[in-house]
């Protein structure tokens, strides 16, 4: 007997796999389905420098210092989430929950026609054309925006010529916190505390009475620093619905000794076991706030990550504070390096990059 043609047997075959799939009980069909994979986890940074990414001397802009190359950036690679930074360079608590002004304000100039008969005010319509064509730029990030405030105008028949100061502002850093946000990485308090300040007069000028004053009055700050950090952070947890995980990083030791007095000539005061013990009543003060953020009803999601300093090795990678510097071991980036820009100084290299990611993995388990 001649065979049948091959279409016959193929859609016999299929009938009766399909007969086999309509008689499976409802186990079974569960069985034969692709399992779904995990979903991908999203990442996003905020905080201050630390977190920024000053120091790495690779950035996306220079208003911020956000950089690829930041911690954040590493460990949410090494975990496969996605990742949003926004954190700012001079970043301060209130900066999580504000927008913030960034930089000097710029004056911009336009000429536009403008019909008087048909625009009777012809500084609002001037106003909205500069608006319009963004006058004053395009902002460099997401988070950006540019504050437009008429500076004066003057109008010739149907020719207007106005000027506008335009101000540079960042969204407020939670506004990026979503309920479907898994990991927030976080620095903050140092500004808070005068950063700036304290480097400049322990590490610069190394004037003894005002590094005192200086650090005297960073410690008495603390405790109230550490309240209004305990309040943005629950800020961020209630943003992402309590379904975030929040990692508030400590800082590496600034310098690579124990003990520094000033000035060198003639010391009167140890800057470097005072800088160092403020540093590390810190990282106690921080450690508390995060115990006591997770002892409140409902909270478990708060983790301090004080293993920064261990992992920088203790002082090893700190700045030598000595007006006769050696710093070729140093993870932080000395002030006047040439080629480097008054915000990069006293900031992590990228090997501190490095090794404070190497802590945030540890804690996270990546």
């Amino acid at each position: 007997m001649p065979r049948p043609p091959r279409p016959v047997v193929v859609l016999a075959t299929a009938l009766v796999a399909a007969a086999a799939l309509l008689s499976a009980g409802p186990a079974d069909a569960l069985t034969r389905a692709p399992a779904a994979g995990p979903a991908q986890k999203q990442v996003v940074q905020l905080g201050d420098s630390y977190s920024a990414g000053n120091g790495t001397g690779s950035y996306e802009e220079r208003s911020c210092y956000r950089s690829p190359r930041n911690y954040g950036s590493q460990v949410a690679a090494s975990i496969g989430a996605s990742y949003v930074d926004r954190a700012c360079s001079g970043g301060v608590i209130a900066d999580i929950l504000k927008p913030r002004d960034v930089g000097d304000a710029s004056a911009k100039s336009a000429t536009y026609s403008i019909d008087p008969a048909t625009y009777p005010d012809q500084r609002a319509e001037w106003l909205r054309r500069a608006q319009t064509e963004r006058l004053c730029g395009v902002p460099a990030q997401p988070d950006f925006s540019y504050r437009y405030t008429f500076v004066a105008g003057a109008g010739a028949g149907s020719l207007y010529t106005g000027t506008v100061s335009c101000q540079l502002v960042v969204h407020p850093q939670i506004d990026a916190v979503t309920p479907a946000t898994d990991l927030v990485f976080v620095t903050m308090g140092g500004n808070d505390l005068g950063f700036s300040t304290i480097v400049t007069n322990c590490l610069v000028l190394r004037d003894p009475s005002s590094c005192r004053d200086t650090l005297e009055s960073a410690r008495a700050n603390a405790p109230a620093m550490v309240e209004r950090a305990k309040d943005a952070l629950r800020a961020v947890e209630a943003r992402s619905g309590g379904r975030a995980e929040i990692y508030l990083l400590g800082y590496p030791y600034l310098v690579d000794t124990e003990s520094y007095a000033i000035p060198e000539v003639a010391p009167t005061y140890d800057a470097g076991a005072a800088l160092n013990e403020l540093q590390r009543y810190g990282d106690q003060l921080q450690a508390r706030g995060v115990a006591e953020l997770n002892a409140e009803p409902g909270a478990d999601r708060y983790h301090f990550v004080g293993t920064v300093k261990q992992a920088w090795g203790g002082h090893a990678h700190g700045l030598d504070p000595h007006v006769v510097a050696d710093n070729s071991n140093a993870w932080l980036v000395p002030v006047g390096t040439p080629g480097r820009d008054v915000a990069e100084f006293v900031h992590p290299t990228q090997p501190g990059w490095d090794a404070t990611a190497g802590a945030l993995r540890a804690a996270v388990g990546g």
